[in-house]
């Protein structure tokens, strides 16, 4: 046993001395136009451009306003908006679910993903998608308003 825990202390030690000695260029850092590290951060085209998850517009839109009835009664009703105020609230009275801050902005992520929506999607694809995520078969109002990072927006107002 103290065997095995010497020869674990000793690789480790000897990953640490090797580890610290990793830079061979000499170069670095000497000068006035040699850095004395590269910036390696990784940076994805639509955080570069300003769209990430966090900020909202990494799903392709800033605003996202859903509700719907079925058979005259409110179900469903869903605002995530972070343009300005940076909130979410979602309800979904046939889950007895509602939720307000990060459990909402975790349930919006869940939906945004699974429907992904875009600027492209047709309205009657819209409401099939929605629909399919909430389990509904039928509604009596949907209504649903999305306004996309560049600027067009996704009205759908249906009654039946």
């Amino acid at each position: 046993m103290r065997n095995a825990l010497r020869a674990m202390m000793f690789f480790l030690f000897a990953v640490l001395v090797l580890g610290a000695c990793g830079n061979s260029n000499k170069d670095v850092g000497k000068g006035p136009d040699k850095p004395l590290q590269k910036d390696n951060a990784l940076v994805v085209k639509d955080d570069a451009e300003g769209g990430t998850l966090n900020a909202g517009s990494g799903y392709g839109f800033d605003k996202f306003d859903l509700e719907i009835e079925v058979d005259g009664q409110d179900v469903v009703d869903a605002e995530y908006a972070v343009a300005k105020s940076h909130s979410a609230s979602y309800e979904n009275k046939l889950a007895n679910l509602k939720l307000e801050g990060t459990d909402a902005f975790n349930k919006f992520d869940e939906l945004f993903m699974n429907i992904m929506l875009t600027k492209d999607t047709s309205k009657q694809d819209a409401i099939d998608k929605i629909m399919k995520w909430f389990g509904l078969d039928t509604y009596t109002k949907f209504d649903l308003g999305v306004d996309f990072s560049d600027g067009t927006k996704l009205d759908i107002e249906d009654r039946k």
